[in-house]
C-alpha cells in the first residue's frame, strides 16, 4: 500500500461543492452557529475531540487551532448551498498510525437523516483520492452509530476491525475502523458516470 501524497496537506482546504452543500474552510463568523449545533451530547459522544457542553469558547478554540495550522489536513465547515447555514463539520486528515488518510464528519442534529452526511462523505473521499496517490482512505465510527456506518457503506467502505477511541465527552469507547480502496472508489465513480449518461 502506498503512502499518501503530501500535497493534500499543502492545500488550503479547497472549497468543495455537492448538489446541496458548499464545504469551505471554517472562519470566525461560524463561532456562534458552531457552538449552537455542536452543543449536543449525542454528537460529542461520537467524536474524539468535542467536549460537552460545547460553548462559544470551545468553538473559538477550534477555529484558532485551525487558523494556527494545528490540523494536518483539510478541515471543512459544511454549509447548505441555498442558505449558507452551517450544518456540520468535516475533514480529511493524516492518520499515519492507521496507514494514511482518514475522513471524518458530523452534522447538527436537525440535519440528520436527510442525506447530507452522504453528500459530505462522498466529497471528502473524492478529494482524498483525487489529490493523493493513496490506495486506501480510512474512516471510523462508534459501534453504536448505525447511521454513520450506513453512510460509509454507501461510499463502498469495508469493515477492517474493532478499536478504541478516547472521547472527551464519553471516555474510552469502542469503534469500528473501515477502509475504502481506490479501485472500489474508481468503480463507483464509473458507475455514477454511466448512470448520468443514461439520463
Amino acid at each position: 500500500m502506498s503512502s499518501p501524497n503530501s500535497s493534500v496537506f499543502d492545500l488550503e482546504t479547497p472549497v468543495l461543492e455537492t448538489p446541496r452543500l458548499i464545504m469551505r474552510p471554517p472562519h470566525r463568523e461560524d463561532i456562534e452557529d458552531l457552538a449552537f449545533i455542536g452543543n449536543n451530547r449525542e454528537i460529542a459522544e461520537m467524536t474524539s475531540r468535542m467536549p460537552h457542553p460545547y460553548s462559544k469558547d470551545d468553538a473559538l478554540a477550534f477555529i484558532e487551532s485551525f487558523e494556527n495550522g494545528r490540523y494536518e489536513g483539510c478541515i471543512y465547515a459544511i454549509t447548505q448551498t441555498d442558505s449558507g447555514r452551517l450544518i456540520g463539520m468535516g475533514a480529511v486528515e493524516n492518520r499515519e498510525r492507521f496507514g494514511g488518510l482518514e475522513i471524518g464528519y458530523w452534522l447538527g442534529k436537525p440535519y440528520w437523516g436527510r442525506g447530507f452526511a452522504t453528500e459530505a462523505a462522498s466529497a471528502l473521499v473524492d478529494l482524498a483520492f483525487r489529490v493523493t496517490e493513496t490506495d486506501c482512505v480510512y474512516a471510523a465510527c462508534r459501534t453504536n452509530n448505525p447511521a454513520s456506518r450506513a453512510v460509509l457503506r454507501k461510499q463502498g467502505f469495508n469493515f477492517v476491525g474493532l478499536d478504541e477511541m478516547n472521547s472527551l465527552a464519553a471516555g474510552v469507547v469502542p469503534i469500528e475502523r473501515h477502509c475504502l480502496e481506490r479501485d472500489v472508489w474508481l468503480d463507483k465513480k464509473s458507475e455514477e458516470s454511466k448512470a448520468v449518461a443514461r439520463k
